[in-house]
């Protein structure tokens, strides 16, 4: 077996969906909880408009996924209209990198908005370019509350399902790429007894012996509902 093969089978085990779809080259198995439709997130990959016609004129929003530890990656995705244009990653960046990272990006890309994830170390990225004086720059928290918690566990839950409402309608465009593919597919949800819609968390995936879903959570974070007061109960912008 190639040592590569051999390490993503240690890294990822080999009914992760990441092993299925990088080594075995195989869209992942579609479980009854899963998020969104396999063969949603199949034609999102391959719709094919042609840029620099169909999104030339909407606005530009950044989300970035901050790395925590370990092997977590560092991700920014920017999105142009319903159109992913770019999909980032950085390892092993301190706090300042990042901050730095994302200040290239809103220098080259010139965005309406920036969520950033504010769990953990995220908040001083936030701070920190707030303290540059970007003030597009939006921290968000998806373990907080979400604005209609009578259907949704918590914030988390309900930009995802938003999120799998564009993949469904056919309202979303990403690049064919296998980490983000393997890393939506692989995404779980239940109901709480409330009968509210929880999306499975980074914790649990990683007792599935899951990678971090950075590249799923910026895409995420580039297509969460955004205003400039920085609440959490968002006004919807296309």
């Amino acid at each position: 077996m190639p040592q590569w093969v051999d390490e993503a089978s240690t890294t990822w085990g080999e009914n992760s969906a990441q092993y299925q779809v990088r080594v075995l080259g195989q869209f992942p198995k579609e479980a009854d909880d899963t998020l969104i439709p396999l063969t949603s997130i199949e034609a999102a990959t391959s719709r094919g408009s042609d840029p620099t016609l169909a999104h030339r004129t909407a606005p530009i929003q950044i989300g970035v996924d901050v790395a925590r530890f370990g092997t977590d990656r560092t991700v920014l995705c920017v999105r142009q209209g319903n159109w992913v244009k770019d999909l980032d990653q950085y390892g092993k960046l301190n706090t300042m990198q990042t901050v730095g990272r994302v200040v290239d990006a809103i220098a080259r890309h010139n965005p309406q908005f920036v969520n950033v994830d504010e769990v953990g170390i995220g908040a001083g990225v936030v701070d920190r370019l707030h303290e540059l004086g970007h003030s597009n720059v939006t921290g968000i928290n998806v373990g907080s509350k979400s604005s209609d918690p009578e259907h949704f566990f918590n914030l988390r839950a309900e930009l995802y399902d938003a999120l799998r409402t564009r993949f469904e309608q056919g309202d979303i465009e990403i690049p064919n790429d296998a980490d983000l593919i393997a890393q939506l597919a692989a995404i779980r949800v239940e109901f709480t007894s409330r009968g509210q819609l929880k999306v499975e968390s980074k914790e649990t995936m990683r007792r599935r012996s899951l990678p971090s879903p950075d590249k799923a959570d910026a895409l995420l974070l580039a297509f969460a509902p955004t205003t400039t007061t920085h609440q959490p109960n968002f006004k919807i912008w296309l």
